[in-house]
């Protein structure tokens, strides 16, 4: 046997650079120490590139600069170069404005050149791949676009429009999949799917143009543009002196801010992408909460907290369970509730059947080919694996002897095969199993199946499930923080979430919403706009109060861009 021994830094450094988990990064970090390079002092250049200047400012200056502070830099570099070089210089911001003026249009502003691309979201990254496509000026193409709008303020819509009509009049075709009103209303032909989701939709409602669907009786989205839908979908209550307080000394673009949050009713926290929403609340007031209820120090920015809020629960967009084992029969207590109602059929006691045989979960009852995931993966070589239908259960994931039980003409399989809608008559008389289906029928989810996957959800449906195991306890000291839950929302689907929020309110919750959508913010109790942009034109405190105030507000991009949308419903 021959022992190697090999240096503790050797491994280490091998080991990072093969490892793949976050679990194993993390301990492998704990070697490591991680500082600013005393050479070039973060800017990642040799220390001669930065004695070169423009403007007055080197590279690395300018590329801290915001997006919104470069036309600026630019007018000081025409300003003081030789007049030798101004005829390139122009020729050169010719192109370099070509690319700015797209990703300014696009709400972007706030972002620096030297931010990294890791650290942007979804709506920031699909945004700056849209302003790059414009810059090829391709001809031809069709793009396709899945909510653009997303993350985008209402007062950017306008910029995002004209970068399509740049598309189009480039020689391209363009399918956007939004539920955004604006956009909608902007579109040259509209296709509306519907008339509900599941197996409730499927058929094409309407097709036109924007005049032609707010003329058509059939379509549900024809009302919002012919501005004669209803937009109160809940009564707004008035402020109580009830109040929460946080104040923040310094964090990202807040410095010195101080906010009252009302207690049991609907905040709307609004502004600009990079306004400082997410710092306020998921980074400051949220952890601040969770830290005072468990006795622990406050996080650093947060100076001042004054709340009686006890738990938190941050509702987001992420999907509900890992695998495809989660379904919306096993996310509540119906699957339990369905196990102890087999386990008292008459064949089943015969059998000595358990509540755990009617888990395809447990090996008594799961299928022993797939072992009750109703699918087989098959290990090609040299290819990525593949996933098929189990041939033995057909993607039932029971063994055939749990199926023979049957519960008034249904086995287990009949039954998870149902939708909520479906269930709610066969189980009129179980009232354990009726709550919970009434609960999903009262966040719009009647259409799912109860064996349907959780993992497979939308951001919206993932967001309402998750409310119901809230919907029925008492939550006087419980603030619920919701981060755009509107996103790929209908209007009338938004109507349905602000039901459900008013629910919660009536058991004495708090609620929060991160969010862009007028609908929402229209339907709101309190509204608190951050502002008056982003990034370091940011941060401030721009309105608090009540949408009646908030129209009257002479600066606030969100009040201008309301009240517009508000006039349309007159």
């Amino acid at each position: 046997i021959m022992v190697v021994l090999i240096p503790l830094s050797q491994a280490v450094l091998e080991s990072a650079k093969t490892s793949k988990s976050e679990r194993s990064q993390k301990k492998i970090s704990e070697f490591f120490h991680y500082s600013t390079c005393p050479v070039c002092h973060g800017t990642r250049l040799r220390p001669e590139l930065l004695q070169q200047t423009a403007g007055e400012l080197n590279i690395a200056e300018v590329t801290e600069l915001s997006l919104h502070e470069l036309p600026t830099w630019k007018k000081q570099v025409l300003a003081t170069l030789p007049s030798e070089m101004t005829k390139m210089a122009q020729a050169i911001f010719t192109e370099f404005d070509d690319d700015l003026r797209p990703l300014l249009e696009l709400g972007l502003d706030y972002l620096t050149l030297a931010r990294n691309g890791n650290s942007l979201s979804t709506g920031e990254l699909q945004r700056i791949q849209l302003a790059r496509t414009l810059r090829t000026e391709t001809t031809g193409v069709l793009y396709v676009l899945d909510e653009p709008s997303i993350g985008l303020h209402p007062d950017n819509i306008q910029g995002l429009l004209n970068v399509f009509k740049q598309l189009v009049a480039q020689g391209n075709s363009l399918v956007v999949v939004d539920h955004n009103v604006d956009i909608i209303k902007a579109a040259d032909h509209i296709i509306e799917i519907g008339p509900g989701s599941g197996k409730q939709g499927g058929h094409i409602l309407a097709t036109g143009t924007p005049k032609e669907l707010a003329a058509n009786k059939d379509s549900l989205i024809g009302p919002y543009l012919s501005g004669k839908a209803k937009l109160n979908a809940r009564k707004v209550c008035p402020l109580t002196t009830k109040k929460m307080t946080l104040a923040i000394s310094d964090h990202y673009n807040l410095h010195d801010v101080k906010v009252e949050l009302p207690l049991k009713r609907l905040t709307a926290v609004t502004g600009f992408s990079g306004a400082g929403k997410t710092s306020l609340i998921l980074d400051s007031l949220v952890p601040a909460i969770k830290a005072k209820a468990k006795g622990e120090v406050l996080p650093a920015q947060v100076s001042e907290l004054e709340s009686p809020i006890k738990d938190v629960v941050s509702v987001d967009a992420s999907p509900v369970g890992k695998s495809t084992r989660s379904t919306t029969a096993t996310y509540t207590s119906i699957m339990d509730n369905l196990r102890k109602l087999f386990a008292t059929v008459p064949l089943a006691k015969e059998r000595h059947y358990t509540p755990s045989y009617f888990s395809y979960n447990n090996k008594q009852g799961a299928c022993p080919e797939c072992g009750g995931t109703g699918m087989v993966t098959l290990d090609i070589q040299y290819l990525p694996d593949m996933e098929q239908t189990c041939p033995v259960c057909m993607g039932k994931r029971y063994r055939p002897e749990i199926q023979e039980v049957k519960w008034r003409g249904y086995s287990i399989v009949d039954i998870l095969a149902l939708d909520v809608a479906q269930a709610l008559t066969v189980f009129k008389d179980e009232p354990k199993i009726l709550r919970e289906l009434e609960l999903l029928r009262e966040v719009g989810l009647d259409y799912l199946h109860l064996g349907e996957s959780t993992p497979s959800l939308s951001g919206g449906e993932a967001q309402r499930l998750k409310l119901v195991k809230h919907l029925d306890h008492k939550q006087e000291t419980t603030l619920f923080v919701f981060d755009e839950p509107t996103i790929g929302l209908h209007p009338l689907d938004v109507k349905v979430l602000l039901k459900v929020m008013q629910k919660l309110i009536d058991q004495g919750a708090t609620i929060i919403t991160i969010t862009h959508d007028l609908n929402l913010i229209a339907n709101a109790d309190n509204i608190l706009d951050l502002g008056p942009r982003g990034g370091k034109h940011g941060g401030k405190i721009v309105f608090s109060g009540t949408l009646s105030k908030l129209q009257k507000h002479p600066t606030s991009l969100t009040a201008k861009a309301l009240a517009d949308y508000l006039m349309r419903f007159k």
